[in-house]
Order: C-alpha cells, then structure tokens, then sequence
C-alpha cells in the first residue's frame, strides 16, 4: 500500500490512467515475485504490509469516483437530483456545468481522420514537435513529484524525486477499431520506426495506452550507462527493463496523475499526486525484444476504466495533465525511489489525430528490425 504523509480528503481520487488510466487502479504492495534474477542479481523476499486505515482510504475513494461517474452517466435529471446528496453546492454546479460543456463537444472530440502525419494532423508521432500548451505533449520534471524516501520501511515519510530518469523521445496518438497490443512491431502505426530511420539507437521503453479505437503511445530512451549510475531506482530500472519477470513488474509498476489545469470533476475523477499500481485492476502485457520494451495497458478490458475514460476522452481540450511513472521500492535497499520517466499532454484535440488500419498496407511485423550500430542492452 502506497502511505500518505498526510492523509487526503475523502473526495480525493487515486484512479486513471495518465489521467485516462490510473482511475482504474488501486493502491497496493503488490503479489508479484519476491525476487528473481535481472541485470541486478537476487533480491531479497520484501514482506509488504497492508494497513487498515489504507483500506478505508481505498474504499472511500472508489465510492466518491462513482458517485461522480453516475452523476454524469445519469439519463434523466431526477437521476442526477437523486445524487446531488452526495455533493456540496459548489460541487454540484461545477458538475453541472461540466456536464454541459461535454454535452455541446460530444462527437466532435472522437471524429475519426485519415489525414497524414505531414498534413496536420497535429504534433502527435512528431519527435521534434515537444512543448507548447495546446494540442501539445511534452516531458515532465521529476522534482514535481514526492516519492518513498530512504527510510520509508520505518518512518513511512515520503521526499522529493531526483530527476527523472529516462528521456521522452515522442509522444503520439491514433484512432484504430484494431485492437494494436504491440504498436512497436505496428508498421502500420510507425511509431518506433520513425525514431529509428531518424538515427535512434537506444534501447526503447514504450508505454501503449489502449482506449480502443484511440491509442495513446509513449515512448523513452533508456540511458546505455544505467547499470552504471548506482543508485537504487537506476537498479531497479536496469532490473524492470532487462530480466525481471511480468508478475514482478506488474507489482512494482506505479503511476502518479497531475493536473496542471482541469475542471474541478476531471480533478475528481483522476486524484492527484496520487501513486497507483498500474497493473492492478487493469490487464498490463509486455513485450520484450533486444531493442524494446513495451508495456501495453488494456483500457478497453477494464469496465472501471472505460467509465473514466469516456468522461476524460470528451473532456481532452479542457485537460492539461501530467503522469508519471516509477518503480516501487519494496525494501530499504531499493529506496528513495525516484520518478522513471513521464509525459505531459496540454489540451490534446483528438479529432485531428490520425487512422491506422493494420490489416491494409504494411500491417504489423513480428518485431521492430534492429539498426546498425544498436546495443544488445
């Protein structure tokens, strides 16, 4: 269970994915693999304690999400009255409103396109399109965020993250009614193989969202010297992205919504600066080639995260949103934690994005080819 230093007010969400998935997950220690071999050799068995009052913490959280959920899930106006018990006066007619602007933007959001990625279809796939504060994406900083500190197993106190450690190399989203588990083999999509005809040698980690038909696709560069940085979170990394097994990744990997500006229900719905273990709640799949890894995260499988999703997704140019990713650090040796890496997405316009049709064209490879000169690790 991820602790507080403080605990959070009762209308204080832990849930969504990169703010569209996370809402999904719940906090935990995980039932992974204990230990297991990687680039880091053995780690001891970690005892992982589950407190009381997480647990009633937990509870609380999911009830206020759902009343928030039926609210706008709601099809008639007495259906909503009947909720409003739930809320203050000033809550509700933020939801109200809220509720309006999604009813006036339905559709409009989710128009599929067939346009180009150099006929504007926006920055999205575009390397050297990072930054701006509208239909845009970017990296994050990893001093923005409170992590487990060196003594967390004793003290429970939580401190500021070093930087991040991996670089955001590109940012992209499509519309597919394919379901693309391993966009890094998709030639269709070319995500990972645009970076690779622009001269990237590095060792991929790639994050695929899949809200089906939309895919949200991240992808970092893992530093070829990372084995050789030292610090905990750098092993941890070495570990995640070399030999650990998908049980223990999927107990380890967390996720930390945070909203730079939304409405106060998009507040709601996704919590904030709260960890989550992403695996939990929501099926995680990873594939691993000499060149990449890639985690691929079924939205679509998760009713919990659709319901979010679907709130979030006609929201998109009301939301500017960072998310962040780290490994948990389950023992004294594995700790401070530090953030692993992280994207921004400022006011994302999904009806601009791209198709990608898998099954016409070039389809889907095996695996992404392997360039010249490229690490084995």
């Amino acid at each position: 269970v991820e602790e507080s230093q403080s605990k959070p007010s009762p209308s204080q969400l832990l849930r969504t994915a990169m703010g569209i998935a996370t809402s999904a997950c719940v906090k935990r220690g995980g039932d992974g693999d204990d230990g297991g071999d990687g680039c880091c050799g053995k780690r001891p068995a970690v005892t992982r304690v589950r407190f009381a009052e997480d647990v009633e913490e937990e509870q609380s959280l999911a009830t206020d999400r759902d009343n928030v959920l039926n609210f706008f899930e709601a099809e008639d106006t007495s259906m909503r009255r009947h909720l409003t018990r739930f809320f203050t006066m000033a809550e509700i007619v933020d939801l109200e409103s809220f509720n309006v602007m999604l009813k006036e933007t339905e559709g409009g959001r989710m128009k599929r396109s067939n346009t180009l990625i150099d006929e504007g279809y926006g920055p999205w796939g575009i390397a050297d399109q990072k930054g701006g504060s509208d239909n845009a994406w970017d990296d994050i900083s990893g001093w923005n965020y409170q992590v487990r500190g060196p003594k967390y197993q004793s003290d429970k106190k939580k401190v500021q993250s070093e930087e991040r450690l991996l670089e955001l190399l590109v940012v992209d989203l499509f519309m597919s009614d394919t379901d693309v588990a391993n966009v890094a083999a998709c030639l269709a999509a070319k995500t990972v193989q645009r970076l690779r005809r622009d001269g990237e040698t590095r060792k991929l980690l790639v994050l695929n969202f899949r809200i089906v038909p939309l895919h949200l696709v991240c992808v970092w560069a893992v530093p070829p010297d990372l084995e050789k940085q030292g610090t905990p979170a750098a092993k941890l990394l070495a570990s995640f992205v070399g030999g650990m097994s998908d049980g223990e990744r999927n107990s380890r990997l967390k996720i930390i919504p945070r909203i730079l500006q939304g409405p106060w229900p998009v507040r709601k719905l996704v919590g904030e600066n709260s960890p989550a273990i992403l695996g939990k709640g929501i099926p995680v799949s990873y594939f691993s080639s000499a060149n990449e890894l890639e985690i691929s995260v079924s939205i679509a499988a998760s009713s919990a995260a659709q319901r979010i999703s679907r709130v979030m997704l006609r929201a998109g140019t009301a939301i500017d949103i960072e998310l962040a990713l780290l490994i948990e650090g389950q023992a004294e040796e594995e700790l401070p934690e530090q953030i692993m890496g992280g994207l921004r997405l400022a006011r994302a316009q999904l009806g601009s994005v791209r198709t990608v049709d898998p099954a016409s064209g070039e389809g889907v490879s095996p695996a992404p080819s392997r360039p010249a000169g490229l690490p084995c690790t």
